[in-house]
């Protein structure tokens, strides 16, 4: 019986502890749940088994998650997994900063119906409602693929944006100094600098659209087209 009051209370006081340390403005909560949680007097850390992390449309599961109630900090390792907008996504840690509201995660892999992502380092900011990752994050979509030096996921919009962009299809190839697509749409977009070779016709402009439903190319300011003799081509 003992055994039990005791138990009870932990999982008031983890339920507690949770809702309160993790609590920031209403439409940026990070809520967690948990079934089973061990709470350690001497550390004041909570160690909860089974613990999701749930921000609007970003779920992640834990099998073990830490609760530092003195530097009210989370983290976790292991088989993680999240899902965002239809990607499931693994990473291999977390840590979570009630002060900053953020969540950092590294080795990110993610998989969709239609797209894939995966990036060496990711950075939620839930007051600003984006994330941002870096070491060569690369998205695939409708056969594309665009490798970043640094990306950004704006989750209102569902858009990611990207700096210095290289753009890989079978037969094309292009660069640019930032790219643009949001989920939904028909249109990948290059800006500043942009360079896109497809069959032996190299395309430059300020700014380049590709239709990712008819492949159709829209170049724009100070266009120049390079006529590429056979064999000089990229490959």
């Amino acid at each position: 019986m003992r055994r039990q009051l005791l138990t009870f209370g932990c999982v008031i006081l983890v339920v507690f502890v949770l809702v309160w340390g993790l609590w920031a403005e209403e439409e940026n909560v990070l809520l967690v749940r948990t079934q089973e949680a061990e709470y350690d007097e001497k550390t004041g850390k909570i160690v909860a088994h089974k613990a999701t992390l749930s921000w609007k449309n970003l779920e992640i599961f834990c099998p073990t998650l830490e609760v530092d109630i003195k530097a009210q900090e989370v983290r976790s390792s292991g088989d993680i997994t999240a899902r965002l907008d239809g990607l499931a996504v693994h990473v291999s840690s977390l840590s979570y900063s009630r002060k900053a509201n953020t969540l950092h995660v590294l080795d990110l892999s993610g998989t969709g119906k239609d797209m894939s992502f995966g990036a060496q380092e990711g950075l939620f900011d839930f007051s600003q409602g984006v994330a941002a990752f870096t070491g060569n994050p690369a998205l695939t979509f409708r056969g594309f693929q665009v490798v970043f030096s640094r990306a950004e996921y704006r989750f209102a919009e569902k858009t990611w944006r990207g700096q210095d962009a290289v753009v890989r299809r079978e037969g094309w190839q292009g660069t640019a100094k930032q790219a643009r697509y949001t989920e939904g749409t028909s249109f990948l977009v290059l800006e500043g600098g942009a360079e896109l070779e497809r069959e032996g016709n190299r395309l430059r402009g300020e700014r380049i659209t590709v239709n990712l439903d008819t492949l159709q190319v829209r170049v724009e300011g100070n266009v120049e087209i390079l006529l590429i003799p056979p064999g000089e081509g990229t490959q």
